[in-house]
């Protein structure tokens, strides 16, 4: 063989290896693969793919070290733990609640029981922008029902004003869109550029850009309406995530301080403040403490102008 023509063989045959390690790399770090994505029906494996994938649970929260639970709560072993709650709301009156009732309910209305120490802010999964489908829902569901127990599909019964609006939904609802086109690469810029009107990176991260003062916003278009979008930039007190509460320190020498607490030890608190910066207080200087409902966000309303605003949504609306 000509060794010319080998050694480009050689050398495709390297490339092409070198390429799909990559991706299996790439795959594996995301928490995702292409075999899990493609898988369709009512089953754990299904479910699992949605979990991590087009639902984006895996946002909001954990299953054993996977994930992020600031906001929402860690649903290692969650079979088991319903079997627990679902006791507890037998014994508040709803009788005959099973552990799988718990769970079609925590996704079907989030907000009827939420759990000590997190607030009801779980978006309707089947509602936009995840949309998920009946068939999508008990897929989930089974997926849980792994995490602790037995898969049993005949216990998933959706509620049927959810199967209705998931039915509504098919036919074409005109979504809410904002009524000014904006340049979403203009919006980066004014996301990014820390010394910007707007400077959303002192505070927010996206695809690990940025700081972690306030909720990661890498996929926020594709768990939050365009509406609960505009409504966090203009009104940022209305819901406060949870996890990112801001508290107010006065100190014994009458110092006010407020900010996002980021740690707390024995001796030392550590808040965020608005600018990004870090406060370190000792205990033994705080006189009091206290949660805050003002959000430490700026009020973008006084400071964007129209067209500031709708360059920085369309860029957040990219966020997929």
């Amino acid at each position: 063989m000509n060794r010319p023509f080998l050694n480009v063989v050689i050398f495709t045959f390297v490339f092409v290896g070198s390429v799909v390690w990559l991706c299996g790399l790439l795959s594996r770090i995301s928490g995702e693969s292409a075999s899990i994505a493609t898988i369709t029906g009512i089953s754990p494996e299904a479910g699992e793919s949605i979990f991590w994938g087009k639902g984006k649970c895996h946002t909001c929260h954990q299953i054993g070290t996977r994930g992020s639970a600031v906001r929402c709560p860690n649903l290692e072993n969650i079979a088991e733990k319903a079997v627990e709650r679902a006791a507890e709301r037998a014994a508040q009156g709803d009788t005959g609640m099973t552990a799988t009732d718990y769970i079609v309910e925590s996704i079907s209305f989030p907000n009827n029981y939420v759990v000590d120490g997190f607030k009801g802010e779980m978006p309707f999964v089947y509602e936009p922008p995840i949309s998920l489908n009946q068939e999508e829902l008990m897929a989930v569901i089974t997926y849980l029902q792994t995490q602790g127990g037995e898969v049993d599909q005949s216990a998933i019964k959706i509620p049927v004003e959810v199967v209705k609006k998931i039915s509504a939904g098919k036919k074409g609802a005109v979504a809410w869109a904002p009524y000014m086109e904006g340049d979403p690469e203009v919006g980066e810029s004014l996301f990014f550029d820390t010394k910007s009107r707007a400077g959303c990176a002192k505070c927010h991260t996206v695809k690990d850009k940025g700081e972690k003062i306030g909720p990661e916003l890498t996929t926020v278009a594709g768990t939050r309406t365009v509406q609960f979008l505009v409504e966090s930039i203009l009104k940022p007190s209305a819901v406060i995530a949870s996890g990112f509460e801001p508290y107010l320190i006065i100190t014994t020498d009458g110092e006010y301080i407020t900010g996002v607490k980021k740690s707390e030890d024995e001796e030392w608190i550590e808040l965020a403040n608005q600018e990004g910066e870090i406060i370190e207080i000792h205990k033994d200087d705080i006189e009091t403490i206290a949660p805050q409902t003002t959000s430490i966000m700026p009020n973008f309303s006084k400071t964007l102008n129209m067209e500031e605003f709708h360059n920085i949504l369309a860029f957040l609306l990219r966020l997929q």
